[in-house]
């Protein structure tokens, strides 16, 4: 049985595998960078660095967000850097089997390469993200430019 931190956005749930996830923390307003993409929110301060901070509703569904009690950042693991992810609320940490799990199913036609597959949970349908791939190139350098100190 794996382990996923399951989430809220635009009403749908999410999950990432735990072993991604470094820290859940209080929604913190960022620091705005200029000339950044709209998804891209801006840079709080984690540990003595710079935590890029993402919009993942704007990201995923060019929708705004609502920064709500519940909105929190998932701090997870992104291409060996660390990456602030802004999410609705935090369902909690859950354990899956495999049966629960589909993989991605190619035939669908859905463009979106950061989806591994879905996960079945009593009676809801749960998206599994990977979030190596959340971003394009273009995008991945944005963040990368962004936050080297």
């Amino acid at each position: 049985m794996d382990q996923y931190i399951v989430f809220v956005n635009k009403e749908q749930k999410f999950a990432i595998n735990v072993s991604k996830v470094e820290r859940i923390l209080e929604y913190k307003e960022p620091k705005r960078l200029p000339d950044s993409s709209p998804y891209f929110l801006g840079v709080i301060q984690y540990n003595g660095s710079i935590l890029p901070i993402i919009d993942l509703t704007k990201r995923l569904y060019d929708a705004d967000m609502a920064v709500t009690m519940d909105t929190k950042i998932v701090v997870v693991n992104w291409k060996e850097r660390l990456l602030g992810l802004v999410v609705d609320d935090i369902i909690g940490i859950q354990s899956f089997t495999d049966k629960q799990f589909e993989e991605f199913d190619l035939d669908i036609e859905i463009s979106s390469e950061y989806i591994i597959g879905f996960i079945k949970s009593h009676g809801d349908i749960i998206v599994c993200l990977d979030i190596d791939r959340v971003f394009d190139q273009e995008q991945e350098d944005e963040l990368i430019l962004a936050t080297n100190e």
